[in-house]
């Protein structure tokens, strides 16, 4: 029989990797940043709680262009990985990876489900494959060798440029309102004050909180980002805050939270528009006191970290709601910060669009695609992107994958304008639509756009796997 994971989490301490790790991690000037990247998130969030306690700090995801962005933003030394994220087949993430960043180790392997053919792994440029991704000790020593070569052969993390041309480097700025933006993070960079970024989905948001951290003063300590959204009620305090032994059913052993594990950096709480209400004053008492107190605990800790917050909501309405608390809105919003869409910056698309093209080509190398007729390039200037960025990348993404031609023309952007077929909309006085059945059309909507693919449309419509599902097949 194979022990349980209670087992498993319970037996790490008698080994002598993470030992190892923690000796590594005092004599580093900050801990070992490891994303892991996995579908399966009952394991990612198993394996992070694990490498956590050990001093790594992780960011886990379930999407592909998540990681790579996280990649592309130097914010990670290590990356664990599985085969076929994101609906890609085979070692697709891996590639990309290395394409971005030759030399940053990659741990790839499974979850569950068929042993991986480790030496294909290695030709596509695997820096250890591991079968199971639940042996936490051999992942750990895998990290230890990792940090320890690219030490010894000068391939140590790249330092975060703290200056104002990485900002100019993050952003496509042609439009007026992006060369503001970019101005302004460059000021609120300068402070320790809490920012409030707004913008609509597929803007964004989270890359504009990467560029204050990164401009800042803090850019050599961790950043940590976390979507309220994306965890449960009953689990979001105990991710935030932390709990120790025996504070609930399950606690098995202390976790530090991300707020410790942001301690001198940066954290962002995206979509803090829905953090539940009763964890918001805890917010407050650290943006107030810098102190917070793990679940289960009796003692405070002060805490150094700059908080970013992050929505696409309205918080004055949330507020008059009754679903957010005044005060705090009042002490996240002393700097907002917002994104304009992509329709507000209409020149910057064609830019974007060249930038997005060039790197689609990269992952696709034997696609014709290689321009845009001007026809073509003027839709995309003028098509509405509700999806913003976001959504302009993935069109890309999609004429590069299924082009035939080495020219784009406009007859290959109808899909723009088309509405999924037989959808109609009903008239208010005669039959009123519903949230959920709106929600239901406007899914299958972008769904359309992304030829099926749930992780994409998910992304796009900044909402979890699990109600993209949920809203796909509402119960009866």
């Amino acid at each position: 029989m194979p022990s349980t994971q209670i087992d498993m989490t319970s037996n790490i301490r008698q080994l002598r990797a993470p030992r190892i790790v923690r000796q590594h991690v005092q004599n580093s000037p900050q801990h070992v940043r490891v994303l892991i990247a996995d579908n399966n998130s009952a394991a990612a969030e198993s394996l992070r709680s694990n490498l956590a306690c050990e001093g790594c700090l992780c960011e886990v995801t379930s999407s592909g262009e998540h990681a790579l962005d996280v990649v592309r933003d130097l914010a990670c030394d290590v990356v664990i990985c599985t085969v076929g994220i994101q609906g890609a087949s085979g070692f697709a993430l891996l590639d990309r990876i290395k394409e971005i960043q030759p030399e940053l180790p990659v741990i790839i392997g499974t979850s569950s489900g068929p042993a991986i053919n480790a030496a294909e792994a290695k030709r596509h440029g695997a820096f250890q494959c591991i079968d199971n991704l639940r042996d936490t000790s051999r992942i750990l020593s895998c990290i230890i060798q990792a940090t320890v070569d690219a030490q010894q052969y000068g391939k140590a993390r790249a330092p975060i440029q703290s200056s104002a041309g990485s900002i100019d480097q993050a952003f496509v700025q042609e439009s007026s309102a992006m060369r503001e933006l970019s101005e302004s993070i460059a000021l609120v960079a300068r402070s320790n004050t809490p920012v409030l970024i707004l913008g609509e989905t597929g803007t964004g948001k989270e890359r504009v909180a990467r560029a204050i951290h990164a401009a800042s003063a803090r850019s050599s300590q961790p950043f940590v980002a976390v979507n309220t959204s994306a965890i449960p009620e009953q689990l979001l305090e105990s991710e935030v805050f932390g709990h120790v032994r025996g504070a609930f059913t399950g606690a098995t052993q202390t976790r530090r939270g991300l707020m410790q594990e942001a301690h001198g950096g940066t954290l962002l709480l995206d979509e803090i528009g829905d953090m539940p209400l009763g964890l918001q004053p805890k917010l407050l008492r650290v943006l107030q006191f810098g102190e917070s107190r793990p679940v289960g605990s009796d003692r405070t800790n002060q805490l150094d970290v700059r908080v970013i917050a992050a929505t696409h909501r309205d918080l004055g309405a949330l507020v008059r709601e009754g679903s957010f608390r005044e005060d705090l809105r009042y002490r996240l919003n002393i700097i907002p910060l917002t994104v304009p869409p992509l329709r507000n910056r209409r020149q910057d698309i064609l830019p974007l669009v060249a930038q997005f093209l060039g790197e689609a080509k990269a992952r696709n190398l034997t696609s014709p695609v290689d321009a845009f007729s001007d026809e073509a390039a003027d839709a995309l200037v003028h098509a509405p992107w509700p999806g913003n960025v976001r959504e302009l990348e993935n069109t890309i993404e999609r004429l590069v994958v299924l082009g035939r031609e080495a020219k784009v023309t406009a007859a290959d952007l109808l899909f723009l304008q088309q509405r999924p077929t037989g959808e109609s909309w009903p008239s208010i006085d005669n039959s009123p639509l519903t949230l959920k059945e709106m929600n239901r059309r406007y899914l299958r909507w972008v769904l359309a756009q992304t030829n099926g693919d749930k992780v994409r449309a998910a992304a796009i419509l900044d909402i979890d796997l699990s109600t993209l599902y949920r809203w796909e097949r509402p119960k009866e």
